[in-house]
């Protein structure tokens, strides 16, 4: 009983001698209690903790104890959590994401012409271009036009309110760097290619009914400042060639004739790269408002077939002019029969968009070549049939003032026989506005977007304006209408319709 109470007693006085030896030996130096952090955190619960801040700065991994297995997998989880949580006074930029994601999906839509050759459609440089850019307003034109275009395309309404800030910190741009421009400098190709983008979003977001062709006019003056010598070559002459095709259109529907339908305009650009069979047809176009000058009529080109010639005008020279370019047009014709009527699926052709010849053996190397979708050579077909038909009516309406002074405007049953040459230009005209309905129709039901809808705008304008007969007139009104509403084209639809 005795050594039971003894030994306790010298065992408690050992360790109080112990634990003073061990207190003045670290007395100097206090040490940390590595086990406290430990108790602390094993003994809050998960659910006590009213923010997960505290085991965000744990740097080591919590050991896991018996009683609760699961508590260093739900730390961590929470630990992981917090730290990859974004801030909510701060986010980082997307612009720059967005802006890619909207360039890339304008250029995907917009890519027609696929080339064998080094020619690369100036669409599927735009992103190139916007990434050299050093002049704020081609950024702001690319990014604007491409949010209008997606917004079109998807129904995006609040994305083309944004694009419209966009645009009009463009425009703004452009104007005060046009204001600071030498009147003997050259333009650049990004001064260039500014209006030209700047027009693309009037055609998709139509702010006004005229702004698209104020953009363009504006683009043609730049390309006068800079001269014809200067395009002949670069991006300055991928630019022009795409430009003249909107212009020519332009110049026509307003029987104005085009800075770029002068000789030299017609020459120098091309001596290092000869024109194709889509830029020789447009030569034919640009050269309309200059023959139809030579009547002695004004106004557009709607106004030009509504109003009578003049008595005692001189009509050689332009009865000369037009039996010319119908010539002209046949020749074309000839040379590129495959390119008069919409045909589906992709064709492959020459480099100047000419028959493709295949090589004679193994041996014998390709020659270069282009694959066109049947879309952009529906395009060609449809302006094809659209300059026929301006020619057509102008050559019947000089031959009727010769005849006679009120010639009836009466269009025949088809199976009257033709009795005079201008019922026969008439029938000619209405299979020529019929062509063009036709493919208006394939191009709306396989191609709803792109630059080669987009261009199928004006052989359909023409069929509203000129067709001989009041129902295809109809029928085309009604198409314009439909595909300003509900194809993306509002902008160009609407101004076409106001002139």
């Amino acid at each position: 009983m005795t050594e039971k109470v003894t030994k306790p007693r010298q065992r408690k006085k050992k360790e109080t001698v112990k634990n003073q030896e061990g207190a003045g030996a670290v007395a100097n130096v206090p040490k940390p209690k590595p086990a406290r952090p430990r108790i602390q955190i094993v003994k809050q619960e998960p659910t006590d903790a009213p923010t997960p801040l505290p085991l965000a700065v744990v740097r080591q991994p919590l050991a896991s104890t018996p009683n609760n297995p699961q508590l260093e997998g739900e730390d961590a989880i929470r630990s992981i959590r917090f730290h990859y949580k974004l801030p909510m006074l701060y986010q980082p930029s997307q612009a720059e994401a967005y802006e890619s994601a909207f360039i890339s999906h304008f250029v995907e839509l917009n890519r027609t012409v696929r080339s064998a050759s080094q020619e690369t459609p100036w669409v599927s440089q735009i992103p190139g271009l916007h990434r050299r850019a050093t002049k704020p307003a081609l950024k702001l034109s690319i990014r604007a036009a491409s949010m209008a275009f997606y917004a079109q395309v998807h129904q995006e309404p609040s994305i083309l309110t944004d694009s419209y800030r966009w645009y009009t910190m463009s425009l703004n741009t452009q104007r005060a760097a046009l204001s600071k421009l030498d009147r003997d400098a050259i333009p650049d190709e990004e001064e260039l290619l500014v209006p030209i983008i700047l027009g693309l979003y009037e055609v998709y977001a139509g702010t006004t009914p005229t702004s698209v062709f104020q953009h363009l006019t504006a683009a043609t003056r730049i390309f006068a400042l800079r001269g014809p010598r200067n395009m002949a070559s670069g991006v300055a002459n991928t630019l022009l060639k795409a430009i003249r095709i909107s212009d020519a259109h332009k110049a026509v529907m307003f029987n104005q004739p085009s800075v770029l339908s002068t000789p030299e305009w017609m020459t120098l650009p091309f001596v290092l790269s000869p024109k194709n069979a889509h830029q020789l047809l447009n030569d034919v176009v640009l050269q309309i408002p200059a023959c139809i000058a030579l009547s002695g009529l004004k106004g557009s080109l709607g106004d030009v077939f509504t109003r009578d010639i003049a008595p005692g005008t001189d009509l050689g020279p332009v009865r000369e002019r037009t039996a010319q370019l119908i010539q002209n047009l046949d020749d074309w014709a000839d040379k590129y029969p495959h390119l008069c009527e919409a045909k589906p699926g992709t064709q492959v052709v020459a480099l100047d968009m000419g028959i493709y010849k295949s090589p004679t053996s193994p041996q014998t190397p390709a020659s270069p070549s282009l694959m066109l979708p049947g879309t952009f050579i529906a395009l060609i077909a449809a302006s094809y049939n659209a300059t026929r038909l301006i020619l057509t009516l102008l050559q019947q309406k000089i031959s009727s003032f010769d005849l006679d002074p009120t010639p009836t405007t009466a269009v025949p049953h088809p199976m009257t026989p033709i009795q005079s040459p201008n019922l026969g230009a008439t029938l000619k005209a209405v299979k020529f506005s019929q062509t063009i309905l036709a493919i208006a129709s394939y191009l709306e039901s396989t191609h709803p977007v792109g630059f080669d809808f987009m261009r199928s705008v004006f052989p359909l304008v023409c069929v509203a304006a000129l067709g001989p007969r009041p129902e295809d007139q109809n029928v085309a009104k009604e198409m314009l209408v439909r595909w300003g509403t509900s194809r993306g084209v509002g902008g160009l639809c609407g101004a076409w319709r106001q002139n």
